[in-house]
C-alpha cells in the first residue's frame, strides 16, 4: 500500500469519526477497497453517509479503485480480538 494511498484515506476521515466509532479497518482487493467500522451501537443512517462521503474522497484521489465496500460491525470487543485486515485507520484510546 502506497504513502499516497495511506495519506488520502487519513485526510479523508480527519473529522469524520465521531464518537462511537471504536475502530476503521481497511482492506484492498485489486480494484476494491473496503472500509470495516467498528461501532460501539447500531449504525444509522448518518453514519453511513458519512463513512461513503470519505470513501468517495479516497476513490477520486485514487483512481485505481472501481468499487468499494463498508462493512459495520457492532462490538464493545477489545482491539486485540478485532481484525485490522490490511491495517487501522483509526482505533479509539483504550486504557
Amino acid at each position: 500500500m502506497s504513502n499516497l494511498l495511506k495519506l488520502s484515506i487519513f485526510e479523508a476521515f480527519i473529522g469524520h469519526i465521531c464518537e462511537d466509532v471504536s475502530a476503521l479497518a481497511l482492506d484492498v482487493h485489486d480494484s476494491s477497497i473496503l472500509i470495516y467500522v467498528y461501532l460501539e451501537r447500531i449504525q444509522n443512517d448518518e453514519d453511513y453517509e458519512i463513512v461513503d462521503m470519505a470513501v468517495t474522497e479516497i476513490l477520486a484521489s485514487n483512481p485505481q479503485f472501481l468499487k468499494q465496500e463498508i462493512v459495520f460491525q457492532e462490538t464493545t470487543q477489545p482491539f486485540n480480538t478485532l481484525n485490522s485486515y490490511r491495517g487501522w485507520i483509526f482505533r479509539k484510546y483504550e486504557q
